[in-house]
C-alpha cells in the first residue's frame, strides 16, 4: 500500500513539473530598426528586393546556438518575433528607402516595375558557444541585378562576427542587433558607390 501512494505522489511531482515548463512564457526579440534619419531624395531609381535564400534551419524564428561539439540547437524559450530572413529583408527595405538611394524600396512581391533587384543569400546565422564565452556569426552575400537585362551589376559578402556579453539568446540578440546596424551602414555604402558607377 505505502509503494503505491510513493508512486502516486511522485506521478504528481513530475506531472506538475513538466506543467510548469510547458506554461512557462516565450521571450521573443526583434531587430532594432537601423534605419537612418529620412534623407532627401537623390535618384528617381526604383529597388525591388527579392525573398533571400536561405540554409533550411533558419526559415522560422528560432535562435539557434552551436556548441564546440558542433551540435546545433535553438533556444527552447526564446524567439525571433517573425521570421528570421523576413526580418532581415523588411529592415534593409526600410533602411535603403529612408537612406534616400532609391525613389522607392519594395519586396518582390510588388507587380511594380523596377530598376533594380536586390537578391541575396544568408549564409550563417548562429550563436557559437564555447568555453571561453559566445559569438555570433552572421554572413549574407548580396547581388545587384539590373532588372531590365538581368545582368549583375556587382556583388558582394558581408561577413561578421561578435562577441556576446552573455552565454544566452539575450546576448545573443544584443550582438545581432549590433551587428545588423553595421551590416545595414556598409550595404548603403556599397550600393551608392555600385548605383553610381552603373
Amino acid at each position: 500500500m505505502n509503494k503505491i501512494w510513493i508512486v502516486l505522489i511522485m506521478a504528481i511531482f513530475f506531472s506538475g513539473c513538466s506543467l510548469k515548463e510547458v506554461g512557462k512564457p516565450i521571450v521573443k526579440y526583434s531587430i532594432e530598426s537601423t534605419a537612418p534619419s529620412e534623407s532627401k531624395i537623390k535618384s528617381d531609381k526604383i529597388l525591388k528586393i527579392s525573398r533571400f535564400k536561405t540554409p533550411a534551419y533558419l526559415v522560422g524564428n528560432q535562435i539557434w546556438y552551436k556548441r564546440e561539439s558542433l551540435r546545433t540547437n535553438s533556444y527552447l524559450y526564446s524567439s525571433w518575433n517573425q521570421d528570421f530572413p523576413a526580418m532581415i529583408e523588411y529592415m534593409l527595405s526600410s533602411t535603403l528607402y529612408k537612406s534616400g538611394l532609391f525613389r522607392s524600396v519594395f519586396a518582390n512581391y510588388s507587380k511594380s516595375k523596377s530598376d533594380y533587384t536586390l537578391e541575396g543569400e544568408i549564409v550563417k546565422a548562429v550563436q557559437n558557444i564555447t568555453k571561453k564565452g559566445a559569438n555570433v556569426t552572421f554572413e549574407i552575400r548580396l547581388y545587384l541585378i539590373d532588372s531590365k537585362t538581368s545582368t549583375l551589376i556587382s556583388s558582394k559578402d558581408f561577413s561578421y562576427t561578435k562577441e556576446c556579453e552573455s552565454i544566452n539568446a539575450k546576448g545573443a540578440v544584443k550582438a545581432y542587433n549590433s551587428t545588423i546596424k553595421k551590416f545595414s551602414k556598409e550595404v548603403i555604402k556599397w550600393l551608392k558607390k555600385s548605383v553610381k558607377e552603373d
